[in-house]
């Protein structure tokens, strides 16, 4: 079984040449244009990894990036962030996360892949347990 890519990004280009890159890697690779479909995707399909950019229609990547951790079962699926936006502005704006990594659109491919190989060569992680549930308010 191979492993999974979402990538979600809206540039029509770099996202067709990104998706054949991955897929001659022998990815399954899917694709959604702007964050909340991408966020809702990634819960329905549970990716290997994630490619995210920062500037997208509606949600950006942070709101995306905060989505998916809402979610016991994405918070755990590392995610590269691939954007032309300055990476450091995107690091500042996120808490610091060994399943996390930035590259510059346009970096060589072998950066790329060696990222990709980098980070599906993580451990799954399992979700975490759902918190207890909340025992009711005692009345006195």
């Amino acid at each position: 079984m191979s492993k999974s890519v979402l990538i979600i990004d809206d540039d029509d280009d770099l996202s067709c040449l990104l998706m054949d890159f991955l897929s001659s890697k022998g990815f399954t690779v899917s694709r959604e244009a702007d964050g909340t479909s991408g966020a809702a995707k990634a819960r329905k399909m549970l990716p290997d990894l994630i490619t995210l950019d920062f500037n997208m229609p509606g949600a950006n990547g942070v709101e995306t990036y905060n989505e998916l951790h809402r979610y016991p079962e994405t918070a755990v699926i590392p995610v590269i962030f691939f954007s032309s936006t300055l990476l450091g502005i995107i690091k500042r704006m996120l808490t610091d996360n060994s399943r996390l990594r930035f590259l510059k659109k346009g970096c060589p491919t072998k950066e790329l892949e060696q990222c990709v190989i980098e980070m599906m060569a993580l451990p799954k992680l399992a979700p975490p347990p759902a918190p207890p549930p909340r025992k009711p308010d005692a009345y006195y």
